[in-house]
């Protein structure tokens, strides 16, 4: 059901998407930046959206080939606005089965709607070439920690232990995290925020107004110093072992 829900509300979400996701943005120019190389015959991008990373390597680096997964149609439009040369794939990045090896498999804020963590990771071996890099993003446990308090969250967040425990197979480069805390006028904007950038196909329900009131009610009085949203990086670049 969570992938139904991703396809319709990041497809909803498309538009505003780019104004809205500035921690998204800032986390693909950081991961991007944690490679200083500027060349890769192959590339895997996976879960594209409208192309954070992708406008990043396209201007950065040399390829041959660069594929670029997402489960919702409409990043096509996206994509193929930053390149033609790129080759879009509309599909469910679990579902996705490559026909050749990467030298560079790179996903930026996405993993964490997996519904096998650790086996897709694991899976990853088979498609990375022996010097190639894995460079992902995905959240911590303190991830939207104010929500988690009051709505039901499908999602599972990990650990630096429990990730270094899942990535034990690996040679881990680069395994670190950071808090970023955005400030809102009003809990209403914080959910506007979340639906703007897709962040609502967490949770399928829908509201009255009384729901929305119990909301607004309880972040105020659990969020004395001003209304805050946790968000929680997490940084992973990868080789084979």
């Amino acid at each position: 059901m969570i992938k139904e829900l991703i396809k319709k509300r990041f497809g909803r979400s498309l538009d505003t998407y780019d104004k809205s996701a500035i921690v998204q943005k800032h986390m693909s120019e950081k991961l991007a930046g944690m490679s200083d190389l500027f060349e890769f015959e192959n590339i895997l991008e996976l879960g594209c959206g409208t192309g954070f990373v992708t406008k990043i390597l396209d201007k950065k680096v040399k390829y041959s080939c660069y594929d670029a997964v997402d489960i919702v149609s409409g990043c096509h439009d996206y994509i193929k606005s930053i390149s033609k040369e790129i080759n879009f794939i509309n599909m469910d990045i679990e579902n996705f089965i490559p026909e050749k090896k990467y030298n560079l498999i790179i996903s930026n804020a996405a993993f964490q709607w997996l519904n096998d963590f650790s086996g897709f990771i694991n899976k990853l071996k088979n498609y990375i070439e022996s010097d190639g890099l894995i460079m992902f993003t995905t959240f911590g446990e303190r991830n939207f920690c104010q929500l988690s308090k009051l709505l039901k969250n499908n999602l599972k967040y990990y650990s630096i232990d429990g990730l270094k425990s899942i990535l034990s197979g690996y040679d881990i480069k680069v395994l670190e995290e950071e808090i970023i805390e955005l400030n809102f006028q009003s809990p209403s904007d914080v959910l506007y925020h979340i639906k703007n950038t897709g962040v609502n196909a967490l949770s399928d329900e829908r509201w009255t107004r009384a729901d929305l009131r119990n909301f607004e009610a309880e972040y105020k009085k659990m969020s004395p110093e001003g209304i805050k949203l946790t968000y929680n990086p997490i940084y992973i670049v990868l080789k084979i072992i």
